[in-house]
Order: structure tokens, then C-alpha cells, then sequence
């Protein structure tokens, strides 16, 4: 996209309102507590409410409101972190630019263009007093790209002390407080219906230090890590046997092992960084119980575990309004053929499926594989304003 042509689509696009915000957001830089404070500044100026409270001290989530008719609310989500710039970038990665149509940054991608294209939606109703079908929450939360630890407490201050959602769900007789939830993340226009979880398992062997020349003094606990790691790519294999008809297979990686202290010293102690995918009926506890029954069949060392963090997975009925509705509303940007799909990512809406039971999809500007996490991460900005223009349609949809 030229220079000339994002010129000339300004008349039937807010372009230039998507641009002002994603740009804003990127150079807040990498710091959550920063970036809440544009948003909130962001919402202001477009007239819509906002309430921050700490995911923990200094980590703060945002809602950002704008009223509508009584009854269930839509819910958008997105992330104010990002991750590390890291080398590679042809200018600051926290000083915006645009080239041919595109914004530069880190996180321009993930996600400051879908949150910029949810913010400049709910301005565009607020600015023309249009009140929506329900209202429309933003939940903006800190760590997605880390431990979750923002969508965690998010979620867990909408639940009673049972940890049952008491205004979420509907086998309670009670309305639901939302009854779709829409993830602002890089989707390339597609409507991702569901994706596996991921949960990174931290497995730890713990045999007895010797000398190298007497090794039978000792318990190698590398020696036995490396049978663990055998036992879990048998069952990798074994889940290879049983995909979901969907999402596919859960699987299994050993993506790091620490072991020992130095080659003539018998190991004492390894440590493996292990990587689960989850299917959305997976429970973890389950997982790494069976993990560790199994290891300790193949060593009598010591083997523990625990799970560093969780995500988990979700799916969503095609037929279902959410999804109908979606498709709709990209149509009604000039999308010819919107598509569904699923993700082998995970992403927050896990959460607020599994634990708020609310219908969940991914829909957003950007590309995930090709731009996100990436040196010169850019968003096209038509991209974004046509994304901004499909939310307000949700919005103003009567299904959800």
C-alpha cells in the first residue's frame, strides 16, 4: 500500500484515527503501567469510561466501557505488554513510523493495532451518540505474553469464592454477564474459532553429586532425565494417535534441559523446561500427575514438577451467533469471502471461556506468523481500519 493510495482511502476509512492510537500506544514503550496510561488518556478523549485495578502492585489491567441497551455485554480482550525488542530493528522499536502504509514497533502487531482498532470503534459510536446493542467492555490485561498473570486476576475477580462465575453463566438461571468475548489479537482478518492451550511444565531430577572417577559413588540425575525425555517423546507419540477432529493432537516438547555442574562431577540435579499443547477438555493437574507417575518408572530418583504456566484452549461452535455475526460483520467491510479457522497458538480468551464459560473467538488486524515478535513488526493500517470497522458492526449487532 502506497503512500498516495492510504491518502485517498482516508474519506472512507479512519485511517487516520487508527494510526493517531496504534502510534501512541507503541510509543509508550515497553512498560504496562505506561501504556495503561494512554489508553486511559485515549479513552477519555473519545468520551468512553475506564476502570484500572492491579493484576499485582505496579501491574495494572484497564476496562475501558462504553454503555449500552441493558442485558449481557460484548467483551473485547487485549494485552499492554509486549515482548523484548531484541536486534534486528532499522530504528527505534519505541519511536512509531509508517512506510508504505504501515506502522513500525514492537508490538504493532501484537497487539497495538487490534487495540487501537476496538478503542477507535467504540469512539466512532461514542462521538455519534450511538448507543450499542449491549455494552462493550475492552479488557486490556498485563502479562499474556509471559505468565498470564493479567487475564488470571481478571478473571478470578468475576468468580465467587467456589470459583463458579456467579453472573457469567447461564445453568444458574441467571443472565450472563457477557455472552461473547472477541480477542483483539493478529488474526489476518480470519475468524479463529479455537485454539489448543499451552502449558510450560518445569520437571526436576534430583539424584547425588560424586567424582567422575568412582561415578558408582553417585546417582547421575542427568542419566535418568535422559530416560524421562524418552518417556515423554512416547507420549508425544501417543497423543499423535488421538487428535481432536479439530484442533488436532495435543504434544509434547522438551525445550530446555540444566543439568550438572562440570564433566568430572556425577550430576546431581537436571532440570527439563518442558512445553504441553492442551486440548480445551485437558486438565493440567491430570497432566503432569501422569507425567510424573511415569517418570518415576523409568527412575527411582527423586522427580517433581510443577507448572510454571497455563493457558488454556478453547473452542467455539461455527454455528454459533458469535461467529455468524463476525463473519457478518467483515462482509460488511468489502470482505468477499471471511473464513474461519483455528490457531496453533494460544492465546487470554482460553480463560474466559473455560473459566466465565462465555463463547470466545480470535479476530484481529495483523499477521501473526509473519510480522508478531519479529524485527520490524508493522501493521497495515487499512488492515487495522477495516478491522475497527467490523467491531463497530459487532457492537451494534443484536446477537452477540
Amino acid at each position: 500500500m502506497t503512500a498516495a493510495d492510504l491518502q485517498q482511502d482516508r474519506a472512507s476509512t479512519d485511517v487516520a484515527t487508527v494510526e493517531r492510537i496504534t502510534r501512541a500506544l507503541i510509543d509508550a514503550g515497553p512498560d504496562e503501567s505506561a501504556v495503561v496510561a494512554e489508553i486511559c488518556r485515549i479513552a477519555e478523549s473519545l468520551g468512553l469510561q475506564t476502570v484500572v485495578t492491579d493484576a499485582s502492585p505496579g501491574r495494572p489491567n484497564v476496562e475501558v466501557v462504553l454503555p449500552g441497551e441493558p442485558g449481557p455485554g460484548l467483551l473485547f480482550l487485549g494485552h499492554s505488554d509486549v515482548v523484548p525488542a531484541g536486534e534486528g530493528w532499522s530504528g527505534n522499536p519505541f519511536r512509531s513510523r509508517v512506510h508504505d502504509g504501515r506502522i513500525v514497533g514492537r508490538g504493532a502487531c501484537d497487539m497495538k493495532g487490534g487495540l487501537a482498532a476496538v478503542l477507535a470503534a467504540m469512539g466512532s459510536l461514542a462521538r455519534r451518540g450511538v448507543v450499542p446493542a449491549r455494552t462493550v467492555t475492552l479488557a486490556c490485561v498485563v502479562d499474556e505474553e509471559d505468565t498470564g498473570l493479567g487475564i488470571r486476576a481478571w478473571v478470578s475477580d468475576r468468580t465467587d469464592q467456589t470459583g463458579r462465575p456467579p453472573a457469567f453463566r447461564v445453568d444458574d438461571g441467571r443472565p450472563p454477564a457477557f455472552t461473547g468475548c472477541v480477542v483483539a489479537e493478529p488474526t489476518a482478518g480470519t475468524v479463529i474459532v479455537g485454539c489448543r492451550g499451552a502449558a510450560n511444565i518445569v520437571l526436576t531430577v534430583t539424584g547425588r553429586s560424586a567424582h567422575a572417577g568412582r561415578p558408582e559413588n553417585g546417582r547421575s540425575a542427568v542419566v535418568a532425565a535422559a530416560r524421562v525425555v524418552g518417556e515423554i517423546d512416547g507420549l508425544h507419540a501417543e497423543l499423535a494417535t488421538v487428535p481432536h477432529p479439530v484442533l488436532g493432537a495435543a504434544s509434547w516438547n522438551v525445550g530446555r534441559i540444566d543439568g550438572g555442574t562440570g564433566p568430572s562431577i556425577v550430576a546431581g540435579r537436571c532440570r527439563l523446561e518442558i512445553d504441553r499443547r492442551l486440548l480445551p477438555d485437558d486438565d493440567v493437574d491430570a497432566v503432569v500427575a501422569d507425567l510424573l507417575r511415569r517418570a518415576r518408572l523409568v527412575t527411582d530418583l527423586d522427580v517433581d514438577a510443577y507448572v510454571e504456566m497455563e493457558m488454556p484452549g478453547f473452542l467455539t461452535d461455527e454455528s454459533s451467533p458469535l461467529v455468524e455475526s463476525a463473519l457478518a460483520a467483515l462482509r460488511s467491510t468489502g470482505a468477499p469471502d471471511p473464513s474461519t479457522a483455528v490457531w496453533t497458538a494460544s492465546c487470554d480468551g482460553g480463560f474466559v471461556a473455560r473459566d466465565l464459560g462465555v463463547p470466545t473467538i480470535v479476530l484481529g488486524p495483523g499477521d501473526l506468523e509473519a510480522q508478531a515478535h519479529q524485527p520490524d513488526e508493522s501493521v497495515d493500517l487499512l488492515e487495522v481500519a477495516r478491522l475497527s470497522r467490523a467491531y463497530a458492526r459487532l457492537m451494534t449487532e443484536q446477537r452477540p
